[in-house]
């Protein structure tokens, strides 16, 4: 299809503009730079943009570029970017394109070049951002318009080479059509950057983007970048963040060149994050308190020191291992906030027994690990579990080093030992976990591990966050929408399988009526009395219900502080 002139100027002011900056890293590197150029539509929103990426060292054998069409669930730029043209030194490539599918959630597309590539390759695409499109409680990757700005994550909307080969990156920002004083921000850093190490394509696509009227902050390492407004003042939370990080350097012996985190709006799941390339995004509303921001910083922040290209492990295994990843986040987001003297032992304790409460009332609290995956997108009590019962098997890992070591060792030296293996170029995989666990704590720790995973539930002694505290027991009740979960999940949001006498089956519910709308379930189920109201559909008729979705009483372990 032929585009119109005004497209085809403006992906040629974009191309001219893309000339590489001066690389940060090492010369022999090859280059890969990114441009990027919004455009405002007559009303001032940023609902288009220009990319020009070009790249050095392509491959030669196979498909030459790549992109996600569905990223976890979610549907990406892919499907509907235009223009895209890929060039070389010998003019225009033609490219065959083929999509795949990785798994149920995830779909690639990818182009072959139709003839030998000859030196760099510039590729050239526009892509078009719905400013009503509904906000999603999904991984905030896709382009979104919104607040004056635009903001998305590389993976959603950058064609990049369909290798594993390191480039130095840099970003360049043309932002000549983009309104007055618009700024541009990236993972790199405050308007053109630069990576301070090369980086994977793999890497680039966790890479973070934002434009427009937005807010900024930045001390030393740290930056932050905002569209919306909070209910409070903005750099209050990102001064608390910047400590943070400054802490996590030196606990984990390793500071980052730079650190940054962004946030939009996102009045459906406020509060939901991703951890990206030395950054991290995250949603919040202007009714999100600070703290609950507080603790998710604190949760996505650890990730960027524990995960790496494959995951929290350096080996495949996706979300049979987010034990580990999920669950070391979860650990260290109240423990490491407290000893920095950064939340209050009352802060530490709400969060500790919000997720103590969520596990030890889970229905499926027994599920094996290896039964995880299957389930994850489907059931919100199964997402949970890699998180819930992840950190409280690292506080019992924890408390059974520190009495075996008779105080002079912890979970926080393992941990260490592993970055450590992981910077000298080693594998901080399994093997590894299981081999620094067996020196530790023996037959036995192994053996615990084991049953871990086969879902035997897991309970950390008394003391196990410290002398301070003690376990008791409390009677809770377990999170229950009152009918298939699997129903939120289906394309017609049909009731099925509702349950006599359950909270909603009281509050009204039938099966056969249509649920409209949409809402995160994580958080709720470890606020025993948050309420739930369902937007519902029946003959024609629609109206709203409210309940608290719980369901049987049992005990459950909580902390306290020692009296």
């Amino acid at each position: 299809m032929t585009r119109p002139r005004s497209f085809r100027i403006a992906l040629g002011a974009a191309l001219l503009a893309s000339t590489p900056l001066a690389a940060a890293s090492t010369p022999e590197t090859p280059d890969l730079t990114v441009t990027l150029a919004p455009l405002a539509d007559p009303s001032g929103a940023l609902t288009r943009m220009n990319v020009v990426i070009r790249f050095e060292n392509p491959l030669h054998d196979g498909a030459l570029a790549a992109i996600a069409l569905t990223a976890n669930t979610v549907e990406t730029s892919a499907a509907t970017m235009e223009g895209l043209v890929f060039t070389d030194a010998k003019g225009v490539i033609p490219v065959a394109v083929n999509d795949a599918r990785q798994d149920g959630d995830n779909v690639d597309r990818k182009w072959t070049p139709q003839r030998p590539v000859e030196g760099p390759v510039t590729l050239a695409y526009r892509v078009a951002i719905d400013p009503h499109q509904p906000e999603l409680a999904k991984p905030q990757y896709e382009l979104r318009a919104a607040d004056g700005g635009l903001s998305g994550s590389g993976k959603a909307f950058l064609v990049l080479p369909a290798d594993d080969r390191l480039r130095n990156v840099s970003v360049h920002w043309d932002l000549s059509h983009a309104g007055a004083a618009a700024r541009g921000i990236s993972s790199l850093g405050a308007g053109d950057a630069v990576s301070s190490h090369p980086l994977r394509p793999a890497e680039l696509a966790d890479t973070y983007y934002m434009a427009g009227q937005i807010g900024s902050y930045s001390k030393g390492a740290f930056f932050g970048a905002w569209q919306g407004r909070f209910g409070f003042e903005a750099p209050e939370l990102m001064s608390w963040a910047a400590r943070l990080q400054g802490f996590y350097g030196t606990f984990f012996d390793q500071r980052p060149a730079s650190f940054g985190v962004f946030a939009r709006t996102n009045r459906l799941n406020p509060g939901s994050g991703i951890g990206l390339t030395d950054s991290f995004a995250f949603t919040f509303s202007d009714t999100t308190p600070i703290t609950d921001l507080q603790s998710l910083l604190a949760h996505e922040m650890v990730h960027a020191w524990i995960n790496s290209l494959s995951g929290s492990m350096d080996a495949p295994g996706g979300l049979n291992l987010s034990w580990f990843g999920e669950g070391l986040a979860v650990h260290y987001q109240r423990m490491l906030p407290w000893r920095a003297g950064l939340i209050s032992q009352q802060a530490f304790l709400d969060d500790l027994n919000s997720t103590a409460a969520r596990y030890y009332t889970n229905a499926l609290i027994a599920m094996p690990n290896d039964r995880i995956a299957d389930g994850f997108w489907k059931d919100t009590r199964i997402r949970v579990l890699p998180y819930d019962r992840g950190s409280l098997y690292f506080a019992k890992v924890d408390a059974d080093i520190r009495h075996a070591s008779q105080g002079k060792r912890s979970l926080d030296d393992v941990v260490r030992k592993m970055l450590a293996e992981r910077r000298a170029g080693k594998p901080m995989d399994l093997a590894l976990w299981k081999r620094l666990l067996g020196e530790e704590l023996g037959a036995q720790g192994l053996a615990d591990f084991d049953r871990m995973l086969a879902g035997e539930t897991v309970l950390p002694p008394s003391d196990a966050f410290g002398p301070g505290f003690e376990r008791v027991v409390k009677p809770l009740q377990r999170f229950d929408l009152g009918f298939d979960p699997l129903v939120l999940v289906s394309p017609d949001r049909v009731v099925k399988g509702l349950e006599p006498g359950s909270a909603a089956a009281l509050a009204g519910l039938q099966n056969g009526d249509r649920i409209l709308n949409r809402f995160p379930q994580d958080a709720l189920q470890g606020k025993q009395d948050a309420t739930l109201t369902l937007q519902v559909e029946r003959e024609g008729r629609r109206f709203s219900l409210t309940y608290r979705p719980r369901g049987e009483t049992v005990p459950a372990y909580q902390w306290q502080a020692r009296t």
